[in-house]
């Protein structure tokens, strides 16, 4: 990986005391200003044992200029010029600044440990490498001779081995996939220490584009690899989502094809072998640009009901167990399997502004969390519905932390009460991933 300088805004500020706990929490998001939603990435890091709050601020064109050239000579075939490029469509009709725009935005964050976190783009040629305690950044990038690969939404980092998991596509099978969608497109997941230059392949193959979760078991087993899908094929029908699993010990691998957007997978927190896949069951869809920039968000048309699915991995292959889904559940992003209280549960969200909760045992519903974004000094008037981005519980199990696009909350499990933590002044386009760690001394 090469490394690129990045300047980057660091902001301080304090939490309230109303939601003092033993928890931290690590939030990507693109930051509105006040001309423009769409406005700079911010990564906020957040403890809440001191009750400090620390932002990174990164202007669009640092993130984005650095791998224009490669874009372009990836797309050669689609045009060879700037201008014949801003007249093409691409994945989901997207004109070029949809198209940059999706593969730009944050999408995760990887923790290494005395708060280092890597926080990869949706699907894009670098991540950025950010160091907590001395405020810095760092822009990785993939090698010159990688430089017809894009790298998936996210990494996995095993504390215990201390090896780094990633994965790339190639983004010229995927332009010409736009064309032909029912095309497999070179994939490799590899492995490597954060800041060795080599990587060694796990697998490599035929697969698909928009790579979006890498995921291994605490054993060190399997590995799960997850496309974001949500492509039509030249009949209007959905192109299933393609699943990798990797069992890292015989070099077996098996492929799902069951989901329509299979875009998630987490481990069950304690049978290191039982998996479960989120089916988001929705396809990006075009919009005009006064309405991109006015949202910060690109629209969306669903399918049907969302689902989650739970495998259980052997030697042999994948087996279903079981799934959970309801006739309202339209889920935009993330699920979380935890124990709260002595039962395993999972919480998923579901769209605009609703958590599911179901018994990760039996995949049955529980109940559910309404969310509200409150009346503030910078949003006045009543309470609204809230569109929520993105939520991940505490290590204890006992609340979620919410991040909305107008808030950063927690919700109460047991009460389903809810705290204010940050009231945004300008909208978040937050569809991505945070993470919350008991780890407060960084």
């Amino acid at each position: 990986m090469k490394r690129l300088d990045v300047r980057a805004s660091v902001q301080t500020f304090r939490l309230p005391e109303t939601v003092a706990m033993p928890v931290a929490a690590a939030v990507p998001a693109v930051r509105g200003v006040w001309w423009l939603r769409y406005g700079r990435h911010a990564y906020t890091f957040l403890n809440f044992r001191t009750r400090q709050g620390v932002r990174f601020g990164i202007r669009h064109s640092a993130v984005i200029r650095p791998g224009l050239s490669r874009f372009k000579k990836n797309a050669a075939a689609l045009s060879a010029s700037w201008l014949g490029l801003l007249a093409r469509r691409y994945h989901y009709d997207f004109n070029l600044l949809e198209e940059i725009m999706m593969m730009t935005v944050p999408h995760t964050v990887t923790p290494l440990g005395n708060g280092r976190f890597l926080v990869n783009l949706w699907s894009w040629f670098g991540y950025f490498d950010i160091d907590l305690p001395s405020r810095s950044v760092a822009y990785r990038f993939l090698d010159d001779c990688e430089s017809d690969k894009v790298l998936g939404s996210g990494q996995w980092h095993d504390s215990s081995s201390g090896m780094l998991y990633g994965m790339t596509c190639s983004l010229k099978d995927s332009f010409a996939r736009i064309a032909k969608p029912d095309m497999e497109v070179a994939c490799t997941l590899f492995r490597r220490k954060p800041d060795a230059s080599d990587s060694e392949t796990v697998w490599q193959g035929p697969l698909a584009d928009f790579m979006h979760e890498l995921v291994v078991n605490r054993t060190g087993r399997y590995g799960v690899a997850c496309e974001l899908g949500m492509i039509r094929n030249a009949r209007n029908e959905a192109v299933p989502s393609r699943v990798l699993i990797v069992d890292l010990t015989s070099g077996r691998h098996w492929r799902l094809d069951r989901f329509n957007v299979a875009a998630h997978a987490q481990f069950d927190p304690d049978d290191p072998d039982v998996v479960y896949f989120s089916n988001h069951n929705f396809q990006f869809v075009h919009s005009s640009l006064f309405a991109l920039l006015k949202r910060a968000s690109y629209g969306i048309r669903f399918e049907g009901p969302a689902s989650v699915f739970k495998y259980r991995l052997t030697p042999d292959g994948p087996q279903e167990e079981g799934v959970f889904t309801r006739p309202d559940f339209f889920r935009l992003t993330n699920m979380h399997v935890f124990r709260h209280r002595g039962q395993k549960l999972l919480a998923a969200m579901g769209f605009p502004d609703e958590i599911f909760l179901a018994d990760a045992d039996t995949m049955e519903f529980v109940r559910k969390i309404t969310i509200r974004d409150p009346k503030s000094v910078w949003h006045p008037g009543p309470s609204r519905p809230a569109l929520i981005g993105t939520m991940v519980p505490t290590p204890d199990g006992e609340a979620l932390l919410v991040h909305t696009t107008r808030s950063l909350q927690t919700a109460d499990l047991a009460t389903g009460r809810c705290e204010t933590v940050l009231d945004h002044a300008f909208l978040h386009t937050c569809s991505n991933h945070m993470i919350a760690m008991s780890d407060t001394e960084s």
